[in-house]
């Protein structure tokens, strides 16, 4: 027995505010470990497998459950067929720490929150960066806060 979690596409940058991703990664989130959870319970001495499931991403031994399952044919070949353990997606998801190059670059990484970048650094990390300790800047009012971090590159 196999479990698999299907999800849509994830929204474009472009087309949602960092609130609507949050909102997202938040249900993805949810999802994966509700997933765990029924495969727990279904067989607490070996669960079975759960995979998550991409959009247009779907393999073989997925779309065959469907009679009239039609591909998208907008997804490159190379994209099609990923499979990834839930666990690890959720693993993933979860991070609670980022480089300074991660945080700065973009995309971000999944799960983080465009409006608090901040909270995923390192406190030396932290110190780094915005030349003072988490203390010191949490201290500061929220305009100079937002000011630091747009001349730091986390905003």
């Amino acid at each position: 027995m196999e479990v698999y979690l299907w999800q849509g596409r994830q929204p474009d940058d472009e087309q949602c505010t960092g609130s609507a991703q949050m909102r997202w990664n938040s249900e993805r989130k949810c999802a994966m470990e509700t997933v765990l959870q029924y495969c727990k319970e279904k067989n607490p001495r070996r669960p079975p497998p759960a995979y998550l499931i991409l959009a247009g991403c779907e393999p073989l031994t997925f779309t065959n459950i469907f009679p009239y399952w039609e591909r998208d044919a907008s997804i490159p070949k190379a994209e099609r067929n990923k499979v990834m353990l839930v666990k690890e997606a959720l693993t993933q998801l979860s991070q609670l720490q980022y480089s300074i190059e991660e945080l700065t670059g973009k995309p971000l990484p999944e799960g983080v929150d465009p409006l608090r970048l901040e909270d995923y650094l390192s406190d030396p990390d932290f110190k780094i960066l915005l030349e003072m300790s988490r203390v010191e800047f949490n201290a500061l009012p929220n305009w100079k806060q937002k000011n630091l971090k747009k001349s730091k590159g986390l905003f």
